[in-house]
This record gives structure tokens, sequence and C-alpha cells, in this order.
């Protein structure tokens, strides 16, 4: 009897445990990897991007003899969630969201629809928020189908791999997580920057010209509010106040003079003045990779210098015409000087409010290495 009863018991105990009743084949889902929105005519856009299991394991093997096939997904909706909503009942195999890595944004959604593109990404728990988040005027189906070289998967492009551009010597614009925006959206001074994307097709090819995007400036928020377009050439002066670059390649032509600037610290001084005024001071380290005149450390240590001012002051003069602060150096008045000054007075950068850039560069001879 006791022999029955354990049998019954250990069937019982057996059939309450969790099994893998719901467990999904890898290979029967749609690696969804990117994600576009864009509105026009009173309808959310909704464009994805997707790679299936093979793409992700092929993607360590190097470069194949053919490009695997991207899946590019597109739907209209009145609202995003209808727009997905049809993507998803429509599609052969699940829609899975979890390994999305950037967001690419229209300038329509960027300029007027933000908020609700922000409701809809806090609703959807699969949407890390250390996803890419990128800006385009392209049609996003283009950068979606995006190429990379010598045939290898789209996940070796700036969207998907967009880490290894803050790699890059000559970075001048900062790629940005969504966390690293979503946090600072509602922030009443300073700007946010949200890298724009272009399609290059004349520089690469394979036999044929080469579809490959590329940053080529920002779209700027300002208290939650659109207000305009940079180059990456007014954005110059941002690398030599962020910290996420480690080294910085200068080039002087005319002097056929090349250095690798790394160890580049900012200081920004507030002054105590009727308005909020600044001194922003540089310390770098420069190594020189090319000295063709054979220039002696002073005349180096100068131009480097004159350089870093020059791009600061370039940026500086942007952030005037526009009414924006690029360099972002009004948020430390707003964070330890608020009770001096408010949020009017902190957000009036002018040309006069940058009274000194210092800079200060070491000059690093670099070895010569024999083989």
């Amino acid at each position: 009897m006791k022999k029955a009863v354990a049998i019954v018991l250990l069937i019982f105990h057996l059939l309450m445990l969790s099994g893998c009743w719901g467990e999904k084949l890898v290979q029967a889902q749609t690696f969804v990897t990117g994600l576009g929105f864009d509105f026009k005519d009173n309808q959310y856009i909704v464009t994805f991007q997707a790679l299936n299991f093979s793409n992700i394991a092929k993607q360590e093997g190097g470069s194949l003899v053919e490009a695997p096939p991207v899946l590019i997904g597109q739907a209209t909706g009145a609202s995003i969630q209808l727009a997905l909503n049809k993507l998803e009942q429509e599609a052969p195999l699940p829609l899975y969201l979890g390994h999305v890595i950037s967001i690419v944004l229209s300038k329509n959604i960027i300029e007027k629809q933000l908020k609700n593109v922000n409701a809809f990404i806090s609703q959807k728990s699969l949407l890390r928020y250390n996803t890419w988040l990128f800006g385009t005027e392209e049609d996003i189906k283009d950068i979606f189908s995006s190429e990379s070289f010598f045939n290898l998967p789209t996940l070796y492009t700036v969207l998907d791999l967009p880490q290894l551009q803050q790699d890059r010597k000559n970075l001048i614009i900062s790629n940005i997580r969504y966390l690293d925006y979503i946090s600072r959206y509602n922030e009443p001074v300073g700007t946010i920057l949200i890298p724009s994307l272009a399609m290059n097709e004349e520089n690469y090819e394979e036999d044929v010209k080469k579809k490959i995007a590329y940053v080529n400036g920002a779209y700027i928020l300002l208290d939650k509010k659109y207000s305009g377009f940079v180059t990456s050439g007014d954005l110059i002066g941002v690398r030599w106040l962020e910290q996420k670059n480690d080294v910085i390649n200068i080039s002087f032509e005319k002097e056929k003079l090349n250095l690798d600037v790394s160890k580049s610290k900012s200081r920004i001084k507030v002054l105590n003045e009727k308005e909020p005024q600044y001194k922003i001071k540089i310390n770098a380290v420069a190594i020189v990779e090319q000295n063709e005149n054979s220039l002696g450390t002073k005349k180096i240590q100068k131009l480097i210098e004159d350089k870093i001012k020059d791009d600061l002051n370039v940026t500086l003069t942007k952030s005037t015409d526009i009414d924006a602060d690029l360099l972002n150096i009004t948020e430390r008045t707003f964070r330890y000087h608020s009770k001096q000054w408010d949020i009017k007075e902190i957000n009036e950068l002018k040309k006069d409010s940058v009274k000194d850039i210092d800079v200060d560069v070491y000059i690093q001879e670099n070895q010569t290495y024999k083989r």
C-alpha cells in the first residue's frame, strides 16, 4: 500500500514539474536587429531589419562567398503598435524583439512624434535601453539595407555594430544609447545629439559600388523639442569635451604632420559673474606619428593647442548661432549653480560666455619599431 501511495505521489510531482512545453526553436524565430519609425500622412510607418539564425551563426566565420540575405519588413498604422501588429500577424515566423541593436527615427518622428515613440519603447519589455539610437532623412529601408565589406553580414555596419565606430581615431560624433537619451530627455538645459545616418554610394566598391551607411551629423533636441540639424563639421569641438574618445587623430597637411592625441581630459569652470560664464581647461598627451619636416616640440605643441582651441570655437560659434549649447557646458551650471541663476539665464549661451580656453598638450615622441 505504501509503495502504491509513493508511486502516486511521485507521478503527481512529476506532473507538477515545469517542462519545455513553451520552448521555441531558435531557427523558427525572426530575430529583429533594427527597428525604424516614420510618420507620414497621419500614419506611423514601422520598419524592421531582421536576420535568421544562420546569419547570426555565420558571423564569426569571416567573409562569405555571398552576403547573407537581410529581411526588411514594413507596415503602416494609426499607431506604432497597430503597425507592428500587422507585421506580427502576417509574418510566417514570429518576430522576436529581444535582440534589437539599433532604433532609427525619421526626421518627421524627431520633429513631431518623439513622445509617442518614447511611450511605445517604455512599454516593450523586450526592447532594451542599451540599444543605439539614430536619426535619418533617408528612406529607412535603404538604411537597413546598408552593406558591409567582403560580404560580411549586416551585423558589421555602423547600424548594427556602432561600438566599432567608437574606437576610430577620427570620430567626431559619439553614438548614443537609448538609455543616455531618455535619461536626459526631460532635462531643461543642454542638448541631446542624435547621430544622423546618410548613405555613401561613391567611395567604396567590390566589383560594384557599395551602399554604406555613415554618420553625417546630428539632430539637436533641446528641452524635449527638435532644434535643428548640424553637420559633423559643426560638432568638431565636441570630441575634446567628451571622455569617450581614447585617441583622437590630428593631421596638418601643410606641415606634413600627423599625431594621435590621447588621455584628453577636460574641465569646465563656472565663473561667478552676473550671468553664467565659463573657463575651459584641456589637458592631453600627443604622440607624433609622422613629422616629415622635423618640426620642433614647441612648434608641434603650439599647432595642436591652436587646433583644439579652433575646434572648440567652431562649435561654440555654431551654438550661439542656433541658440543651442552643443558642447553642453551649461549642464554644469544647472547641476551645481541652479540657485544662483534661473533656467533662462543658464540657457542663454552667448559669444562671450566662454571667457578663456586653456589647452596644455604634452608631446610624447613615438618609438621606431623594427621587424
